[in-house]
């Protein structure tokens, strides 16, 4: 595990696992990436195993897409 703190320059493919997590594929998020976000506490694993984003994991995604739009 990484010891990245949750307020690290994401890179896209971060990023796009973000964005997968949040939209319920995280089938399609690959482990090392899924394992970071995790380490970094912007996604979390809920009782029934399933993955999504904490908080400042929905903040975080929020903000690249606003970036994006500019």
């Amino acid at each position: 595990m990484t010891n990245r703190s949750s307020h690290a320059v994401l890179s896209p493919f971060e990023i796009t696992a973000l964005r997968h997590i949040a939209n319920g594929r995280e089938a399609e998020v690959l482990p090392d990436h899924l394992y970071l976000l995790l380490a970094m506490g912007l996604a979390g694993l809920g009782t029934n195993g399933q993955t999504s984003l904490t908080a400042e994991g929905q903040k975080r995604l929020q903000d690249a897409i606003a970036e994006v739009a500019k």
